[in-house]
């Protein structure tokens, strides 16, 4: 083993591995990509035997925690019984979940289509979209509205959705010439001087609907967002944003998906994002939190109005699908994860230590002038870092603030990757009182330590 790395297993991953979006070179100097040998609670163990507080569960992923015993049981139990899906047929378990997604999910949302995860779960809403209006007699309806700064996958047409800070596309181009960008309700950063929020959100929609009209009304098949945008931090929208919005897509015919990938199953503090906000879409994309990342599983969610325009003579079939789309294993993971959110009351404790999160990072908002803004809801919250509180300029990135940031949150045994200036802060949705203020501490000593040394 070469001396540049801790063990062999982070040497032969770094050999033999694409680890998240970080290079090889990158990783050999932080001697190599961490190797996690156990997972529990809200903990992780390194193969070095370091232990570090999970700040992201995951990937915004593990709502209930590592180590839950009676998923992995549940998943095997249902592999030896059936262990795969059969072309034009389903099984009792999938069956089930799809009941439970509908019994709980806001409105007449009701019928689902599962996919493997947040990517596929969108570019099937998309799919969906699409061809329910071309059921309708409208073949001329392809665009897709989305929203600068959000993420909605890295498949090619979802990374072109957004524009997260931390996944540039410069590799890709030509762009998609169907996507038409809007603004994000980011009052922080978008909101003109003097504007209250709820004039802020009506001169959002204003310019939306404006797009609307000069693109062409009968050529758009969609606006596709998150309720609350996780890439910037947990942008909360003005309370009159979203009914908004759903008002003018109704007004043209175009069909709100929200995608609920990441705030979906009670991150928010609220069952879904479609709660907080008060709007129900027509498709909602789902995957994470469904299963907590026990098993690769996601979804597509659609009204009545839309699945009922897939019915009749069988080319009216809506054409898609996947080889292991709700297979049986994700379907049970599905099922008992969302029986210990219940069971736990996780989502009204995700509400509870999402109020004390924030308070806390209020306080260090407050506490230091590299902190811009802190926001967000439930467990789904950040803190944005600037140069300058005034003008909101950011640090140059040739500087890696956010690889120093990283660096001083996991000496502090917090396990965050700080993605450009957004520090974000989604942590299981079992964390505790204590170890709420456990992660604020060591996110307080580490903006402390770092203002300190650029100051």
């Amino acid at each position: 083993m070469s001396n540049k790395y801790k063990n062999n297993f982070a040497e032969s991953a770094n050999n033999h591995m694409y680890i998240g979006m970080i290079n090889e070179s990158s990783l050999e100097k932080e001697g190599g990509p961490l190797i996690v040998k156990k997972a529990e609670g809200i903990y992780l163990t390194s193969y070095d035997d370091e232990k570090y507080f999970d700040g992201i569960s995951g990937m915004y992923f593990r709502n209930v925690g590592h180590g839950r015993e009676e998923i992995a049981k549940a998943i095997y139990e249902q592999l030896t019984d059936v262990s795969m899906n059969v072309y034009a047929a389903t099984t009792p378990v999938a069956v089930k979940l799809a009941k439970k997604i509908a019994d709980i999910t806001p409105g007449n949302l009701n019928k689902t289509f599962f996919c493997q995860g947040g990517s596929e779960a969108n570019e099937s809403s998309l799919k969906m979209a699409q061809a329910y209006h071309v059921r309708n007699g409208e073949r001329g309806r392809y665009k897709i509205i989305s929203r600068d700064g959000s993420y909605h996958g890295s498949t090619y047409q979802t990374m072109w959705l957004g524009g997260h800070p931390g996944f540039p596309r410069t590799d890709y181009h030509p762009a998609p010439t169907n996507l038409i960008h809007v603004d994000q309700p980011n009052y922080y950063r978008r909101s003109i001087k003097d504007q209250s929020p709820e004039e802020f959100a009506e001169y959002l929609v204003k310019d939306i609907e404006e797009k609307i009209l000069f693109h062409g009304p009968d050529s758009i098949s969609c606006f596709l967002g998150e309720p609350v945008s996780q890439p910037l931090g947990g942008v909360v929208p003005p309370d009159n944003y979203w009914p908004m919005v759903r008002e003018v897509c109704d007004k043209y015919g175009i069909l709100l998906i929200f995608d609920e990938v990441i705030t979906g199953f009670g991150r928010l503090g609220e069952w879904f994002g479609s709660n907080i906000v008060n709007t129900t879409p027509d498709i909602m994309s789902f995957a994470k939190g469904v299963t907590s990342g026990y098993f690769p599983l996601g979804g597509s969610i659609s009204t009545k109005k839309i699945s009922d325009s897939f019915l009749g003579e069988p080319k009216k079939s809506w054409s898609h699908m996947y080889t292991y789309s709700a297979h049986p294993g994700g379907a049970a993971a599905g099922l008992k994860n969302l029986e210990i959110v219940e069971r736990e009351n996780l989502v009204e404790n995700a509400k509870k230590r999402g109020e004390q999160l924030f308070e806390n990072l209020s306080e260090i908002k407050n506490k230091y002038k590299i902190v811009g803004d802190n926001r967000g809801v439930g467990l789904l919250q950040g803190l944005e870092i600037v140069k300058n509180e005034e003008t909101k300029e950011h640090f140059d990135s040739s500087l890696n603030l956010n690889q120093i940031l990283t660096e001083k949150l996991k000496n502090r045994g917090i396990w965050i990757r700080v993605p450009a200036f957004i520090l974000p802060v989604a942590p299981a949705l079992t964390v505790t009182k204590d170890q709420v203020d456990q992660i604020s501490t060591a996110i307080d000593e580490s903006i402390g330590e770092l203002e300190k040394e650029i100051s």
